[in-house]
């Protein structure tokens, strides 16, 4: 998100006659929120790198996805937003990167069993990007690293960022929270997966919970 800031400069008239510019001041900074939040994620997509087949290949795997969030028919999501008073969040939408590592270093991280089981966490950052009712507030970044078991296969592949265990380092609105779950139901294959190569996914539900 991108936010355009506005600096005033003052004039102040000095002892001497001269006009002296005052430092300019930034108008209308985001303000942290604090409280909780919880939206569904609506849709969105996503890349796994390389591609998920049933032997793999040695090393881990990159991800990137990115999705909206929010509640069914235009209802507001759910957490109480404690400051700014009286704002809510209706949604918005994340965006996140990383990779995963394989389970040992010999292992292929990038076949389909080991990614819906033992494959860890080695980064992945998530950005969430709030639309509020009243005034706008900062994004939540979240830093996950070293979590443990987080993708399920029961027919497709859902991902499930969280922690314990391994931690989540949250910045910016809700980060004093501990709520830290990113939750994306995906169309990737579970371990039992064709041949593949599988490198593209939608995401067709999920939660986020800040």
């Amino acid at each position: 998100m991108f936010r355009r800031s506005v600096f005033v400069a003052a004039v102040v008239l000095a002892p001497t006659g001269l006009l002296v510019l005052a430092a300019p001041q930034a108008a209308n900074a985001v303000v942290i929120g604090h409280g909780t939040a919880m939206c569904n994620v609506i849709q969105g997509a996503g890349t796994v790198s390389p591609g998920l087949t049933p032997a793999g290949s040695p090393g881990g795997v990159k991800i990137n996805f990115h999705a909206t969030i929010g509640s069914p028919a235009g209802a507001l999501c759910g957490g109480t937003v404690t400051s700014p008073a009286g704002d809510h969040v209706r949604g918005g939408s994340l965006v996140g990167s990383g990779y995963y590592n394989a389970p040992i270093p010999t292992a292929n991280g990038s076949s389909c069993s080991n990614f819906a089981g033992p494959d860890i966490v080695g980064q992945i950052k998530v950005t969430i990007s709030w639309t509020m009712t009243g005034p706008p507030i900062a994004n939540t970044v979240v830093v996950y690293k070293l979590n443990h078991a987080t993708v399920v296969g029961a027919g497709v592949d859902t991902i499930t960022l969280k922690a314990p265990s391994g931690t989540a380092v949250k910045t910016g609105s809700f980060a004093t929270g501990l709520l830290n779950t990113t939750k994306l139901k995906t169309t990737l294959p579970g371990p039992a997966c064709g041949p593949g190569p599988w490198s593209s996914f939608g995401i067709n539900g999920g939660n986020v919970s800040m």
